[in-house]
């Protein structure tokens, strides 16, 4: 086909002009936010399965799991990986259904609350609406005395170390990584832990957790509660919209918590404890003094925000100091401003299950039925 060479000009002028002004770091970072139904889906199910395999293949075959030996060795997770990870990931929920037990750890009712990476605005530079602090770990920040403590400049050290309140009012003796746009996203993203930062000129940072300042955390919605602010359920989308509509006590409220963390950025997103990225809806926050990380669990609950059900293969791939006890979770729900309001929402009662090698619970176990099994004593790995 022949052009003429004003058309020819103008493709030229299109194609320079995309090349110049296409799609950005943060555009592909939104095409990885997450939405319902969370990973309910076969590739979701490999995928998390992968990202422990990635882990437990890296074991002493020999090793225990867990001081529970109900979890037994990783030789047996190394060879249902190897049989498990050559399965198309349609036939893989199967295998594992098939392959492995549903144990109960701890009898009662549990609690499965959410959790999510922030996805937040900020600048390298402190103006106009970025004037919220991102922090990196200070070289004072040390252990001393057995605690927490502060390192002052003539050696000695001081416990505890500053609290919010005071670290906010002495940003001069810190190093801000990245100035955020909301108050409030800073805030929870002290909660996370770890999350990405959009820049004003489309780059993307990610932060994870570099350390904290060794006091108690504070739940400002108690905070709230106690001021009689809100009333019945406390969510977090509750708590972000009366912070947004009372900007001259929002400090005050934010203050109420002493406890803050210190950030650092990460080449990668920053992954869960147990050293993998997490996926949508099949990664969980667990206690491990009752189970290693790495392992399936089943978990039946609802989804808080409409009900649906939680009724799903997931795995423990992270940990929460507010996750304690056999029957707890955290679930994650992934990326986004989506993610965040529905893990905010998220707090339902439910039922979780390990699933372990059917050989180490016996006969009875093998053929299907649950296994009451108290954790061992110990440590856990």
């Amino acid at each position: 086909m022949h052009t003429s060479p004003q058309l020819r000009l103008c493709l030229i002028l299109v194609a320079v002009f995309f090349g110049l002004f296409g799609p950005t770091n943060a555009d592909e970072v939104h095409k990885t936010w997450d939405y319902p139904p969370f990973g309910a889906d076969d590739i979701a199910l490999y995928k998390a399965f992968e990202a422990s395999c990635s882990k437990l293949n890296r074991l002493t075959p020999s090793k225990q799991l867990h001081a529970n030996p109900v979890f037994g060795k990783a030789s047996q997770w190394q060879s249902i990986c190897r049989e498990g990870l050559a399965k198309k990931p349609n036939l893989l929920e199967d295998y594992l259904e098939t392959r492995l037990t549903k144990v109960k750890l701890g009898g009662g009712e549990g609690k499965f609350t959410g959790y999510y990476k922030p996805v937040l605005e900020g600048s390298r530079k402190r103006h106009g609406a970025y004037q919220t602090p991102l922090l990196a770990r200070p070289s004072d920040l040390t252990l001393c005395n057995g605690a927490t403590g502060r390192k002052l400049p003539d050696g000695s050290c001081r416990n505890p170390y500053r609290t919010r309140a005071d670290i906010m009012a002495n940003l001069k003796d810190y190093k801000v990584i990245v100035w955020l746009k909301d108050p409030v996203d800073a805030f929870f993203l002290h909660i996370q832990g770890s999350g990405t930062v959009e820049l004003e000129n489309g780059d993307v940072v990610h932060v994870g957790f570099a350390g904290k300042n060794g006091h108690p955390y504070v739940a400002i919605g108690k905070t709230l509660k106690d001021m009689g602010a809100l009333k019945g359920d406390i969510t977090a989308p509750k708590i972000k919209a009366w912070l947004a509509a009372n900007p001259d006590q929002a400090q005050e409220v934010l203050n109420s918590n002493p406890s803050f963390i210190f950030f650092q950025e990460t080449k990668e997103e920053a992954p869960g404890a147990y050293g993998v990225a997490l996926t949508a809806g099949r990664s969980m926050a667990v206690d491990r003094a009752h189970m290693p990380l790495g392992v399936p669990l089943f978990i039946k609950s609802k989804n808080t925000f409409d009900a649906a059900p939680w009724d799903r293969i997931m795995f423990a791939q992270d940990v929460g100091s507010a996750i304690k006890g056999a029957n707890r979770g955290d679930i994650y729900f992934g990326h986004g401003p989506l993610a965040g309001d529905r893990a905010g929402d998220q707090n339902a009662p439910g039922q979780l299950w390990v699933m372990v090698p059917k050989e180490n619970v016996g006969q009875k176990a093998a053929a299907n039925e649950l296994a009451e099994i108290e954790p061992a004593a110990g440590k856990a790995n």
